[in-house]
C-alpha cells in the first residue's frame, strides 16, 4: 500500500510553488522525524548548518525554543562559535531569511495573540524572536521581504492575493510593528552598533545604512504601499501608524529624545549620530511632528533643557533653521491661530509670554539665529511667523537686547521706506513690517530715549513716511501714517506730535496700531505650557453628556397615608368600558428576536450642547443622523435667541467641519454644508475669519476644504440678500422634495446623470453669463437694426419693473448690517491674505514640496469662492479701491504659474478677472479711470496675457473647458477695449452726444 503513495506537490515558503514529481519514500511523520533526530544527533546545536536546518524543517515550539535561546542576542550563556546574527555575514542572512519567510508566517499569529492561554515559554519566545531582528541586517530582511510579498500580491490574481501573500505581509506588518514599537529601539541599535564593531568605519556604514531604513522613508514607504493591500483585519488599528507620515515622524521623534536623555555629554561620536539621525528624519516631509516632539519631551522638561541645546548646536544651519521654523508653526498653531476672540488681551499675554520663554530658550545666544530672526521679521515675511502674537513673542525673547532692537529697528525702517517693496510686496508683509517696527519702538523708547530719538530724526524715518503717502495703495499710505504718528508721538513733546485729521486714524483699526509701541512682554516659564488648559484649548471632556450634568439637588420626600374610599352607589365598571381600536403596526414588531427590539428611539436636540453631543456619537447612527438633519434649523433658532450659540460657536464649528460620513446617508453634504452656512451668517465676521483659518490651517481633507470654501462663498451671498434667489438659481430643495416616487430616477442612475458641479461654480458661471449677454446682445442689434425701431409694449415694461423692486425690497430686508466691512474684512481680505501667507510659506526652502492648495479642483474652487465674494460686495461698496488692487495683485501672482494652464484654472482667472472689471465699470467713470490710470500697468499685463490665452486656446466644438476660456477671455478683452475707448472720448470730447 505505501508504494501507492506519492508525494505530487511540495510547498516551501518563499520558493517555487509549482508542481514538482518527488522520489517515493517514508510518509510516515514519525518515521521522518525520527531519521532526522537520528541523522542530527551529533550536530553541534549552535553551528549555522543545524540552525538552517533546523529552521527549514518547521519545528515545534518547543524546537523553536531551542534555536531561538542559541540565536538570542541577550542571552550571553551560548555563544555561537562562527557568527553573531546581528553582524551582516552569508550565514546571518541566511538564517534571518529563514526566520522571515518560515518562522515568522507560521507562528508569529499565535505567539502575537493576547489571550488568558498564553503562557510565559509564549512570551519569552515572542521576545526571543523579536530581538533576533533587532538589528540593522535584521531590519533590512524585513523591508526586503515586505517588497518581495507587495510584489507578489501585485502581479498575482485575486483569489491567490487573498490566500497568499496578503496573509504574509499582515505578519510582516504586525511584526514590524511589534519590533519598532519601543521608544529604546534606536539607542539598543546604536550600542548594539559600538559594541559588535571595532573599525569605526564599519561603524558608521552601518549606522548610515540604519539612517536609510528609519529615517529616509525606506520603512514608512514599503509598509505605506503595504497597508493598501493588507485589505482588513483584526489589529490594523494598532499597526496603522507605522504606515502613517505623522505617527510615523512623531514615534522617530520619541526615540529620538529618549536617545538624547540617555547620551554622556562626553561621548561627542553620539551627538553627532544622534544629530544625523535628527537631520535625516526632516526629510520625510513632516517637520512639524518631529519639531513639536522634540519641544514638548526635552525644551519644556527642565531636566532636559541643556541636552536640547546640545543636540541643536550639533545640528547643520540649515537643519537648525527648519526645526526653528516648523516650531514657529506649531506653536503658532496652538496658541495663536486657534484663538478666535482676540480682544481677550488677557489670554492672550499669558500665550506670549509662554512662546517668549520657548523661543528665548531656542534661540538663546546663537548669533547667527538671531541675524535670521532679526531679518525675518523686519522683512515681515519667511520664517512661518504669520501672527502678531508670535511677533510679540519674538520681540519678548531680546527686549533686553538694546543692538539687536535698535537693529531690528533701522532694517524695518528702510524696509518699510523701499519704493520697490511698498509697490510690489503682498500688503499681509507690510502690515507685519509695521507691526515688528512699532514694536522695536517702543523697547528701544523704554531701553534707551535717545536712541530712538536718533532714529526719530534720521532720514530713513522720514523716507519710510514720505514715500508710503506717495503710493498708489490706500492700505500703504494707511500704514504710512500709522508710522508716522506713532514714532513722532514717542519722540515728541505732547502737542507737537504728527497728525493726521482723517477719519481713518480715528477707527478702532489704528487704534490698534498706535497702541503697539505701548506693548510690553516679558518670557514666561515653560512650566506653563504643560498645562492643558493652556496648551490645548480645544480638548473637552472625554464624556460631554457627563462634565455638563450638575449634580443632582437633594430630594424631600413626604409620606402620607391613602385611603381607600368606597362609593356606596357602586356599578359594574366593565359596562363603561369602550374597547381600543387595533393599533398600526410597529415594524419592529415582525422582529422574532425580542431582544433586538430598539423602543427608545432617539430625539431630535433642542440646545447646543446637546447637538454638539448627538454630532459626536457616531456610534448611534440613528442618533447621528437626526442631529444632521436638526442641525441648520436648530443653529438658525438659536442664532438671536440667548447667548447659548455664541458661546459654544467655536466647538460645534470645530465638530461639523471634522464630521465623516458614517453611513450612505443620501443628503449627508447638503446637511453640514447648510450648518456651515449657518454658522457663518450667525457670525459672519467673526466666523467668516475663523473658517478661513481653518481651511489654510487645519488638518483637513480636500473634501472638507471644498467643503468650507463652499459654505464661505454661499453665506457671502445669503449675508447679501441673495440666498433665495441662489436657491431658485440653483435648484436647491428649500423644503422636503415631494415628487411622487415613479417621477425620479432610481438612485444609481439619478447619481448617473446628475451634474457633479459645485454650487459654486454654478453661480460663477451664472455672473459670467450675465457678464457677456450685453455683449451678445449689442452684436446681434448691430445685425436687426437701430434701436430706435424696436418696441417694446409698456404693460410688459411696467411687470418687469414691479417684478424688480420686490425682489430688491426683499433682498434689502435681509441683507446685513455692515454689509460691506463684513465682505471685505471677514470674506475677502482673510482669504486673499492667507493665501498670500501660504504661497509665500511653500516657496521657502524648508517647506515641502507638495502644495495640497494648488490642485486643479481645490484651487478653482477657491478663485470661483473670491470671485462669488467679490461679485456680491457691489460697485458701491467704500472699498473697492483696494479690492481692486487686491484683485489684481492676486491675479498677477497666479496667471504665469505652470498650474494655470489647466482648462478650469485658467477659466476661473478670467472669470475673475471679468467680475473685477465689471465692478469697476459699474461702479462709474470714477472706477473705469482708476483701471486705465492707477492700475494701468497691471491692467495691460493681463489683458496681453487674455489675448495670448484666447489665441493658444484652439476652438474645439464639444470641448466646453476650452469653449469657455475662449469666450472669457473674449469677454474680458472686449470689456476693457471698451473702458479704453471711453476714456479716451472723455479726454478728447468725443462720444458724449446722443447714440441710437
Amino acid at each position: 500500500m505505501d508504494g501507492l503513495l506519492t508525494e505530487v506537490k511540495t510547498v516551501t515558503h518563499g520558493r517555487d510553488t509549482s508542481l514538482s514529481i518527488v522520489k517515493e519514500g517514508p510518509v510516515d511523520g514519525l518515521e521522518r522525524h525520527k531519521a532526522t533526530s537520528e541523522a542530527d544527533t551529533d550536530a553541534d546545536p549552535t553551528s549555522a548548518d543545524y540552525i538552517l536546518t533546523v529552521l527549514q524543517s518547521k519545528p515545534d515550539r518547543a524546537g523553536l525554543y531551542g534555536v531561538l535561546k542559541v540565536l538570542d542576542p541577550s542571552n550571553e550563556s551560548i555563544i555561537p562559535k562562527a557568527f553573531d546574527i546581528r553582524v551582516p555575514s552569508p550565514t546571518a542572512a541566511q538564517i534571518l531569511n529563514a526566520l522571515g519567510t518560515v518562522t515568522v508566517p507560521d507562528h508569529w499569529a499565535s505567539l502575537n495573540t493576547k489571550s488568558k492561554g498564553s503562557t510565559p515559554e509564549d512570551n519569552k519566545l515572542r521576545a526571543a524572536l523579536l530581538r533576533c531582528f533587532s538589528s540593522v541586517s535584521g531590519t533590512s530582511c524585513l523591508v526586503a521581504q515586505l517588497r518581495s510579498l507587495i510584489t507578489a500580491a501585485r502581479s498575482s490574481s485575486q483569489q491567490t492575493k487573498e490566500s497568499g501573500p496578503q496573509i504574509q505581509i499582515r505578519d510582516i506588518l504586525t511584526f514590524l510593528s511589534a519590533l519598532l514599537k519601543p521608544k529604546d529601539l534606536t539607542l539598543r541599535i546604536y550600542m548594539d552598533i559600538e559594541a559588535l564593531y571595532s573599525n569605526t568605519t564599519q561603524k558608521q556604514v552601518a549606522w548610515r545604512e540604519f539612517l536609510s531604513l528609519v529615517a529616509a522613508s525606506k520603512v514608512l514607504s514599503a509598509t505605506a504601499e503595504a497597508l493598501t493591500l493588507a485589505g482588513n483585519f483584526d489589529g490594523l488599528s494598532t499597526i496603522l501608524w507605522i504606515g502613517d507620515g505623522p505617527k510615523y515622524t512623531s514615534w522617530l521623534g520619541t526615540n529620538i529624545c529618549h536617545m538624547v536623555s540617555k547620551l554622556d555629554f562626553d561621548n561627542r561620536d553620539a551627538w553627532k549620530a544622534v544629530a544625523s539621525l535628527t537631520g535625516r528624519a526632516l526629510s520625510l516631509g513632516y517637520t512639524d511632528y518631529l519639531a513639536c516632539e522634540l519641544y514638548t519631551s526635552l525644551l519644556i522638561n527642565e531636566t532636559l533643557r541643556e541636552r536640547y541645546s546640545s543636540l541643536f548646536d550639533e545640528l547643520r544651519p540649515m537643519e537648525q533653521f527648519a526645526v526653528l521654523e516648523a516650531t514657529f508653526r506649531e506653536v503658532d498653531k496652538k496658541y495663536f491661530l486657534t484663538l478666535i476672540d482676540e480682544s481677550n488681551e488677557a489670554i492672550l499675554d499669558q500665550h506670549v509670554n509662554v512662546v517668549a520663554g520657548l523661543c528665548y530658550s531656542i534661540i538663546g545666544e546663537r548669533q547667527h539665529m538671531q541675524t535670521q530672526l532679526l531679518d525675518w521679521l523686519s522683512k515681515g515675511q519667511g520664517g512661518s511667523i504669520k501672527t502678531i502674537g508670535l511677533r510679540r513673542a519674538l520681540l519678548a525673547s531680546f527686549a533686553d537686547q538694546k543692538d539687536s532692537m535698535m537693529t531690528l529697528l533701522k532694517k524695518s525702517l528702510e524696509q518699510s521706506s523701499d519704493k520697490f517693496y511698498i509697490k510690489h510686496a503682498p500688503i499681509v508683509s507690510q502690515e507685519a513690517n509695521t507691526q515688528v517696527l512699532l514694536l522695536a519702538a517702543g523697547y528701544l523708547k523704554r531701553l534707551d530715549s535717545n536712541a530712538m530719538m536718533e532714529i526719530g530724526r534720521s532720514s530713513a524715518f522720514l523716507n519710510a513716511v514720505s514715500n508710503r503717502l506717495a503710493a498708489s495703495s490706500s492700505k500703504a499710505r494707511f500704514l504710512g501714517m500709522i508710522i508716522g504718528m506713532s514714532i513722532s508721538q514717542l519722540i515728541e513733546q505732547p502737542g507737537k506730535a504728527m497728525k493726521f485729521d482723517l477719519e481713518e486714524m480715528e477707527s478702532e483699526r489704528a487704534l490698534w496700531y498706535f497702541n503697539l509701541v505701548n506693548t510690553q512682554d516679558s518670557v514666561g516659564s515653560l512650566e506653563s505650557i504643560k498645562s492643558p488648559t493652556d496648551s490645548e484649548p480645544a480638548k473637552r471632556s472625554s464624556n460631554p453628556a457627563t462634565a455638563t450634568r450638575k449634580p443632582p439637588l437633594p430630594r424631600t420626600a413626604k409620606i402620607v397615608a391613602i385611603e381607600e374610599i368606597e362609593s356606596e352607589n357602586e356599578k359594574s365598571e366593565d359596562e363603561d368600558l369602550i374597547p381600543y381600536e387595533k393599533p398600526d403596526e410597529d415594524p419592529y414588531d415582525s422582529d422574532e428576536d425580542p431582544t433586538l427590539i430598539q423602543r427608545n428611539k432617539p430625539t431630535a436636540p433642542v440646545y447646543i450642547r446637546d447637538l454638539i453631543i448627538c454630532l459626536r456619537d457616531t456610534e448611534n447612527i440613528e442618533r447621528f443622523e437626526l442631529a444632521i438633519c436638526t442641525a441648520p434649523s436648530l443653529i438658525r433658532r438659536k442664532t438671536a435667541f440667548g447667548t447659548e450659540l455664541v458661546e459654544n460657536t467655536e466647538e460645534l464649528a470645530l465638530v461639523i467641519v471634522g464630521l465623516q460620513e458614517q453611513s450612505k446617508f443620501p443628503k449627508f453634504h447638503e446637511y453640514r454644508l447648510q450648518s456651515i452656512i449657518a454658522l457663518i451668517v450667525s457670525q459672519p465676521l467673526r466666523m467668516g475669519r475663523w473658517f478661513t483659518a481653518m481651511f489654510f490651517d487645519g488638518d483637513l481633507s480636500q473634501v472638507q476644504r471644498s467643503a468650507v470654501l463652499t459654505g464661505l462663498g454661499l453665506s457671502a451671498r445669503e449675508i447679501a440678500g441673495n440666498g433665495e434667489n441662489d436657491a431658485k438659481t440653483l435648484g436647491l430643495p428649500t423644503l422636503p422634495d415631494t415628487l411622487f416616487p415613479s417621477k425620479k430616477l432610481p438612485a444609481n442612475l439619478e447619481a448617473l446623470y446628475s451634474s457633479n458641479e459645485s454650487p459654486i461654480a454654478s453661480l460663477t458661471k451664472k455672473l459670467a453669463q450675465t457678464s457677456l449677454q450685453p455683449l451678445a446682445a449689442n452684436a446681434a442689434d448691430s445685425l436687426s437694426g437701430p434701436n430706435a425701431l424696436k418696441v417694446r409694449t409698456f404693460s410688459s415694461r411696467m411687470e418687469v419693473e414691479k417684478q424688480r423692486q420686490q425682489r430688491e425690497a426683499q433682498r434689502q430686508k435681509s441683507t446685513a448690517k455692515d454689509l460691506y466691512k463684513v465682505l471685505v474684512e471677514g470674506f475677502f481680505y482673510p482669504l486673499k491674505g492667507r493665501f498670500e501667507i501660504m504661497m509665500l510659506q511653500f516657496s521657502s526652502s524648508t517647506a515641502p514640496s507638495y502644495n495640497p492648495f494648488l490642485t486643479p479642483n481645490l484651487l478653482t474652487l477657491f478663485i470661483q469662492t473670491l470671485t462669488l465674494t467679490l461679485s456680491t460686495m457691489g460697485p458701491h461698496t467704500p472699498y473697492l479701491p483696494t479690492v481692486t488692487e487686491d484683485a489684481l495683485t492676486f491675479l498677477l501672482s497666479l496667471h504665469t504659474r505652470p498650474v494655470s494652464d489647466d482648462p478650469i484654472i485658467l477659466s476661473a482667472l478670467l472669470a475673475f478677472f471679468l467680475a473685477m472689471v465689471d465692478l469697476n465699470v459699474a461702479s462709474g467713470s470714477t472706477g473705469e479711470e482708476r483701471l486705465v490710470t492707477e492700475f494701468a500697468s497691471q491692467v495691460i499685463e493681463l489683458r496681453d496675457w487674455a489675448g495670448e490665452v484666447f489665441d493658444r486656446t484652439p476652438s474645439v466644438k464639444g470641448d466646453e473647458p476650452r469653449e469657455q476660456v475662449r469666450t472669457l477671455a473674449a469677454g474680458v478683452m472686449v470689456k476693457l477695449g471698451e473702458v479704453m475707448e471711453r476714456y479716451q472720448g472723455r479726454l478728447m470730447g468725443v462720444n458724449s452726444g446722443f447714440k441710437y
